[in-house]
């Protein structure tokens, strides 16, 4: 039987081990964070003891219930206190229904576009879900994101705006494209309480260590089935950067991020990772890619694609990432914290210009936030760079 207390993560035969030791709520909310649990682990894990709370909330704050409940329904359901089962079963009820309706309202945009002309583009939430896990409900989601080409962005706005939605500013699209041309996305907010549309314009923001163009995609859109019909995303054998870039964007403390990366490599092993490495090696941003693998590997189980063992283990730096995940993932401690979230950014990123080059855009790119604090003439959005230590040092007090 595994020791609750000392469990860590499993070593990859071709790889330097990853030492940890988890608390048992973690251990368990690792072993259960799967579309295929270590049923056997949970079981003993839930009858050495658990405090069941403490996973509930730990299942919560890492966004993973669904993949946990239906876990824990499986393997060791009889362990879970009553109460906490019930608190479990509402849970679940409300996410599915949650994402039911999300669901429906991504089909109802998405055939609007297509009626419209405009190529869209349906990224992160339902559609990964789908590919990745084979269920849309089995991830929980909290908005919609729509991927466009920056020439029709202006079309993209109107057309979601007479749907119902509101921009977040009152600006015409070609400032919105200026102002944050290296952010690449931009949230329109429905009357209805809780559901938010982030248009993007770029696969990732340019100030993260692995940021791809829509150029690095060659395949371009393939509508997928889901719910009864069908949505536009990137093609399953395009994925793999994408979700290498989502999650090294979070510095890969965004839980749900490690699983659709787990769940894609299971769902999907005979796509050909080379591609992906290579174009990773290009843009400077393999560490953060090799990073998300090794996690996915180590802390829940997947199997490693191509060569990643060996390029694993010849960067020594991806291990100190990972170890530092690690430690974050068991903390819950906030992807968006600035310091963390760059330090990571520049540690991930490769060779020394690119490494300046990184540093000078995180100083220097005007972020969403800068413009909800204060929107300043265009004139003088130079400023922002020098003001933004203000805006957070007024939000970390707030917290203090």
């Amino acid at each position: 039987m595994p020791n609750p207390d000392t469990a860590g993560i499993a070593a990859p035969p071709s790889q330097s081990r990853i030492a940890a030791k988890f608390t048992p709520e973690f251990d368990l909310l690792l072993a259960s964070a799967r579309t295929m649990p270590d049923h056997a682990h949970m079981e003993a894990l839930a009858t050495a003891g658990i405090d069941w709370p403490a996973l509930v909330e730990l299942a919560a704050s890492h966004g993973v219930r669904p993949l946990v409940y239906k876990s824990l329904r499986e393997s060791c359901w009889k362990r879970v206190p009553p109460p906490i089962q019930t608190a479990l079963d509402d849970a679940n009820q409300s996410i599915t229904g949650r994402n039911l309706f999300f669901t429906g309202e991504l089909l109802r945009v998405t055939a609007e576009f297509h009626n419209a002309g405009i190529k869209v583009g349906a990224v992160k939430g339902p559609v990964i879900a789908q590919m990745a896990y084979g269920n849309f409900a089995l991830r929980e989601f909290s908005d919609l994101d729509l991927l466009v080409h920056d020439a029709d962005f202006p079309r993209a706005v109107e057309l979601i705006t007479q749907l119902g939605y509101v921009p977040s500013w009152a600006l015409d699209c070609g400032r919105v494209l200026k102002f944050l041309r290296h952010l690449g996305e931009y949230k329109l907010t429905s009357a209805f309480p809780g559901i938010d549309i982030d248009l993007h314009w770029k696969p990732a923001h340019d100030s993260v260590a692995l940021s791809p163009a829509l150029s690095d995609f060659p395949s371009g859109f393939e509508s997928i089935p889901i719910a009864g019909s069908t949505v536009p995303t990137f093609a399953p054998r395009d994925l793999p950067l994408y979700l290498a870039s989502q999650g090294g964007g979070d510095q890969w403390s965004d839980l749900r991020r490690i699983c659709d990366l787990a769940e894609f490599l299971r769902a999907w092993p005979q796509i050909d990772w080379e591609p992906h490495f290579q174009a990773a090696q290009r843009l400077g941003g393999l560490r953060s890619m090799l990073t998300g693998l090794a996690l996915a590997h180590n802390l829940l189980g997947a199997t490693l694609p191509g060569s990643a063992a060996d390029r694993i283990r010849a960067d020594a730096t991806v291990e100190k990432l990972a170890q530092t995940t690690v430690q974050r993932l068991q903390r819950q401690q906030d992807s968006g914290e600035a310091v963390s979230r760059y330090l990571f950014q520049m540690q991930a990123k490769q060779g020394a210009r690119r490494k300046i080059a990184l540093a000078y855009r995180i100083l220097a790119d005007r972020t969403s936030e800068d413009g909800n604090w204060i929107m300043l003439p265009r004139p003088l959005w130079w400023a922002y760079s020098i003001l933004r230590p203000l805006r957070m040092s007024r939000k970390f007090f707030r917290h203090t």
